[in-house]
C-alpha cells in the first residue's frame, strides 16, 4: 500500500466568503510543491502527497515530515497569526488524515511504521469512516471501534453491510487505504465517544432558503419548457435496481424522501438486492464469466445457493480478476404463472482484487454485467 504523508490544518477546513482560508491553504500546498510536484489537495485544509519519491530523496518520511514542518512553521493562517497545522504520515490516505490530526495535538509529526496501520486504527471509533449511517448501525450492534468493525468475517460484512460496507470492513483492517468520496472531519481520539451521527442537509430536506430558490428556479423551467420537461427520479416497488428507478415529471417540493415524496416501494419484494444500489446501472447487459478457482462455471442451485466459490471473473471476454468477496445469489422466479412471459433470475454481488464491486445476474445459463458500484 502507497505511503501518504498528510498535512492537516483544522483552521482552514471551513472557508468563509473573504477568502483568507483559501489563501492560507494556498501558501500550505505551494510550501508542499518545493517537496513533490504531486500535491493532492484533499478538501479545503487537507492535502496530501505520496511519500516514496520524496523520502528516499531526503532521507525516509521521518525526515522528510520534519522538514516539510519546518516549512510550513511561520507561515501566516486565515487570521494573520502562525499556521496550526499536524502532520501524519502513513499507509493509505485514510490512516494519513487519522495520523495527521494526531500531529496537530502533539505539535510533532505523527508516524505510522510501515505494516503497523491495523493496530494503529483499531482503537479509532467508526464514526472515522465519515458514514453516518454505517456508524450509527454498528453503534446499535455495540460495535464502536475500527479494531472490532475489523474483527467480523469480510464475507458476512458484504451480505450485510453490501459493497460500501464492504469496502468500509477493508479500510478498517487496513487492506484497503482511502474510501471513495472520503471527505474527513475532525474526528475524536481513539477508543473515544463516538461524533453523533452528522447528516447533511439535503436538496429538498436542509435550509428552507435553498430549497425554495431551487423550487423557484424549477418552477420557471417548466414554464419555459412545459411541464413534462423537469423530470425527477423516484423509487418503485421491483427487484432489480433497473426496476426500481423511474422519472415522473417534478411537482414541487413537499415532505419525503424527495420532491415528489417517498417511492412506493409497497410490500418486501422477494429476492431484491439489498441496499446500497449500484451507481451505475448498465442500459445494455454485458456478458460475464464467472468461475471457481478449478476454472468450473459458478451456478445457482434450486435452492438458491452457488453451486460453487466465485474466484474468478471475466467481463466481455476481456481479462480475468480475482474474486476476494461475494454475497448472494438472490433468485427471483417472475410471472411464474406465465408460460411466455416467465423469468427466471439470480443476482450476486462480487468484489474483486482491484477493488472493483459489480452487481451480476445469472439468467438462461450465462452471468451477465448488470451494474457497477461506486
Amino acid at each position: 500500500m502507497e505511503r501518504v504523508l498528510v498535512v492537516w490544518c483544522p483552521d482552514l477546513l471551513l472557508e468563509q466568503e473573504e477568502g483568507r482560508e483559501a489563501r492560507a491553504f494556498a501558501r500550505v500546498t505551494a510550501a508542499l510543491e518545493t517537496f513533490s510536484p504531486l500535491v493532492d489537495r484533499i478538501r479545503p485544509g487537507i492535502c496530501a502527497l505520496a511519500t516514496r519519491g520524496p523520502s528516499r530523496y531526503f532521507g525516509g518520511d521521518g525526515k522528510l515530515a520534519v522538514l516539510i514542518g519546518r516549512a510550513l512553521t511561520g507561515i501566516p493562517g486565515a487570521d494573520g497569526e502562525a499556521l496550526a497545522f499536524g502532520i501524519g504520515v502513513a499507509d493509505g490516505l485514510f490512516a494519513g488524515v487519522l495520523a495527521a490530526t494526531v500531529g496537530t495535538r502533539t505539535g510533532r509529526p505523527s508516524l505510522v511504521p510501515p505494516g503497523e496501520t491495523p493496530a494503529f486504527l483499531a482503537g479509532w471509533p467508526v464514526t472515522s469512516l465519515d458514514r453516518p449511517e454505517l456508524a450509527d448501525l454498528l453503534g446499535r450492534l455495540g460495535i464502536r471501534t475500527l479494531g472490532a468493525f475489523g474483527a467480523l468475517p469480510a464475507r458476512q460484512v458484504l451480505a450485510r453491510f453490501g459493497t460500501e460496507g464492504a469496502a468500509c470492513h477493508r479500510v478498517a483492517r487496513g487492506i484497503l487505504g482511502d474510501l471513495p468520496g472520503f471527505r474527513p472531519r475532525p474526528p475524536r481520539s481513539p477508543a473515544g465517544p463516538g461524533d453523533p451521527a452528522a447528516r447533511q442537509p439535503g436538496f429538498w430536506g436542509g435550509t428552507a432558503g435553498a430549497d425554495g430558490r431551487a423550487a423557484i428556479a424549477l418552477g420557471r423551467l417548466q414554464d419555459l419548457l412545459g411541464p413534462e420537461a423537469v423530470l425527477l427520479g423516484r423509487l418503485q416497488g421491483g427487484r432489480g435496481p433497473g426496476e426500481r428507478a423511474r422519472l415522473v415529471p417534478w411537482t414541487g417540493p413537499t415532505t419525503g424522501d424527495g420532491p415528489a415524496g417517498p417511492g412506493p416501494t409497497g410490500p418486501p419484494w422477494p429476492g431484491q438486492v439489498p441496499s446500497p444500489a449500484p451507481a451505475v446501472v448498465l442500459g445494455r447487459r454485458r456478458p460475464a464469466q464467472l468461475v471457481d478457482g478449478n476454472d468450473h462455471p459458478v451456478g445457482v442451485t434450486g435452492q438458491g445457493t452457488a453451486t460453487t466459490t466465485p474466484a474468478r471473473l471475466s467481463i466481455d471476454r476481456g481479462p480475468w480478476t480475482g474474486v476476494d468477496n461475494w454475497a448472494g445469489p438472490w433468485p427471483t422466479d417472475e410471472r411464474w404463472w406465465s408460460a411466455r412471459g416467465r423469468r427466471r433470475r439470480a443476482r450476486m454481488q462480487v468484489v474483486t482484487a482491484t477493488g472493483a464491486a459489480h452487481l451480476l445476474s445469472l439468467e438462461r445459463g450465462g452471468w451477465w454485467l448488470e451494474g457497477t458500484y461506486d
